[in-house]
């Protein structure tokens, strides 16, 4: 492990040094939660977490994510989070070579970690991952072949399923899917 510690600290400077993201004052944070955890989420958003240690801010959407987790028994153990740009920018704003680049070391992180599930929040992480266009409504939900022997579900991105729960309660049609996700990659960690 200490040779991947050692890789993810020289991947934070590669991250560090994108030109969307050199010249500013942001803190990099690869991401949080238990990097040796079965499961990786990846979504588009900077409000899932603030440091390394699951710490969110209150009421965002790392808390709901995290609170689910809890509920549908994904241990904080189980899984890792990472955002697309691992700051506070959002990778849907970039220039195309900073896109490239953050993709190629989302790529080296997931090889370092090995998960045996990915879960995309949202239609954009799905399609960076995936390389193709993602028919989200048709597709969302499914365990999808990946790589290798990895696993990858593409959901809703937490703070659009937060944002319907809100607005619409428990019983939000997104927000009963998010929650019908989370317990299909529970169930697909068991059977591996």
């Amino acid at each position: 492990m200490e040779e991947i510690e050692k890789f993810l600290e020289e991947l934070k400077f590669e991250i560090g040094s994108i030109d969307a993201l050199k010249d500013s004052n942001e803190k990099i944070v690869l991401g949080t939660g238990n990097f040796k955890g079965t499961v990786l989420f990846v979504g588009d958003d900077s409000n899932l977490y603030i440091d390394e240690n699951l710490k969110v801010r209150p009421g965002s959407s790392g808390e709901f994510l995290i609170k689910l987790c809890d509920i549908v028994g994904l241990l904080p153990e189980s899984y890792y989070i990472t955002t697309l740009t691992k700051s506070e920018k959002n990778y849907r704003e970039l220039e195309e070579k900073d896109k490239r680049d953050l993709k190629e070391c989302l790529m080296m992180q997931i090889s370092l970690m090995n998960p045996k599930v990915i879960v995309a929040l949202g239609q954009d992480v799905a399609e960076l991952l995936l390389e193709r266009e993602f028919k989200f409504l048709q597709e969302k939900g499914n365990i999808l072949d990946w790589r290798g022997d990895v696993k990858l579900l593409v959901t809703y991105d937490a703070n659009f399923a937060k944002k319907s729960r809100d607005d619409g309660g428990k019983r939000a049609k997104v927000a009963v899917e998010f929650w019908g996700d989370l317990k299909t990659i529970k169930n697909t960690i068991e059977e591996i």
